[in-house]
């Protein structure tokens, strides 16, 4: 039997951000491993004129959904419509892929979200529904997906927390010895300026854990309020790999201002678990999801709801924090999520022709409900 060969895309939102750089590194992992692979930023309005669009022979893709990267206000109608012209247009020679990194928003009644969240929902429903299976980063994501109807075929709703996008360590983390009192802050910009706005208050708290210094790493100027980090602060710009790896070897913290309920979905929190750098949240707590605790994956400052204050007061605390997040963390590096992602791609066709085995479970699955 004759097969054709199988375009494999992963389709990203236009510009830069975290989503780009998951999927960049999924693209690098699957080069390794000999499967090239297209990454093409998706504008749903222009999509139809593209030369790739008329691509012949089976595609299996990708779809990294995140509402506000396809339209200015998370409602990307546009998408959803071109995805259903593809699936009409490709038929059986279309396998595809949602991977969900966002759901809706939510706010208060003067912004948009509040008016748009249900909207935003309907449509996340939609593209699910248009898809051959559906994978997520959180429990809470996945619930949201499971209750609405029509999700595709059998097949459950995979749920694995992100890697970490700045690629896993080359080294085993650096010894206590090495470490200084520093904290590093990471991310985008508005990443950055939500811990350094949380930071201003709580230099005597930072202090206490033996954290005498910031370092700011990101992209575009410093995110530091105007009234300062409250904590002497170095701001390094964008660093190359091997220059970060290096920095994260070193720090003895590293600060996010993260929901608790959420941290499977920050590829930040991703980035220093898998370091091996202890982490501080000084977002106020929620409540646990996904396999984390605080005040054992991480530290929560303030400290959480009914618990006691942690403190890291040598190094033997600190490393138990690390390595609980390390632990954690190793089971969905970005090398066994792209091999499983990878089968999961894989035409029906395919698998039953026996050129690929099927997919392997990823680290949970919620199957569909009743409807």
């Amino acid at each position: 039997m004759t097969t054709r060969p199988v375009t494999l895309v992963q389709l990203v939102p236009p510009g830069p951000g975290g989503v780009r750089d998951f999927a960049s590194l999924l693209q690098e992992r699957w080069l390794e491993s000999g499967r090239h692979s297209a990454l093409l930023a998706l504008n749903p309005a222009e999509a139809a004129t593209q030369p790739w669009q008329h691509q012949p022979g089976p595609w299996a893709v990708l779809l990294h959904y995140s509402g506000y990267g396809y339209q200015a206000r998370g409602v990307p109608w546009a998408l959803l419509q071109w995805l259903r012209r593809l699936r009409k247009d490709k038929g059986d020679e279309l396998r595809l892929v949602s991977y969900f990194h966002e759901s809706f928003a939510s706010g208060p009644p003067w912004g948009s979200a509040f008016w748009l969240s249900g909207l935003q929902s309907r449509i996340g429903r939609h593209v699910a529904q248009a898809s051959d299976a559906v994978c997520t980063n959180t429990q809470a994501h996945a619930a949201w997906l499971a209750s609405g109807p029509g999700l595709p075929g059998a097949e459950p709703l995979y749920v694995q927390p992100v890697f970490a996008a700045v690629d896993e360590p080359l080294h085993p983390p650096g010894s206590w010895a090495e470490r200084k009192p520093t904290a590093v802050v990471l991310g985008a910009a508005s990443t950055r300026a939500r811990v350094l706005q949380a930071c201003a208050d709580k230099a005597a708290l930072l202090h206490s854990h033996g954290i005498e210094s910031l370092v700011e790493v990101g992209p575009g100027p410093s995110a530091v309020p105007a009234g300062g980090a409250g904590l002497p602060l170095h701001f390094q710009g964008r660093l190359e790999k091997l220059e970060l790896h290096a920095l994260l070897r070193t720090c003895r913290a590293g600060l996010i201002d993260y929901p608790a309920s959420l941290l499977a979905k920050s590829s930040v929190f991703a980035a220093l678990a898998a370091h091996g750098v202890p982490v501080l949240n000084t977002r106020p707590f929620d409540e646990n999801a996904d396999g984390l605790q605080v005040n054992h994956h991480y530290l929560g400052l303030p400290a959480a709801p009914g618990s006691a204050a942690r403190w890291l007061s040598d190094p033997v605390e600190w490393h138990a924090v690390a390595q609980a997040a390390a632990h954690w963390y190793a089971p969905h590096g970005s090398r066994q999520q792209a091999a499983q992602l990878l089968a999961l791609l894989q035409p029906r066709s395919t698998v039953e022709a026996g050129l690929s085995g099927n997919p392997p479970p990823l680290l949970s699955a919620i199957p569909q409900e009743e409807t």
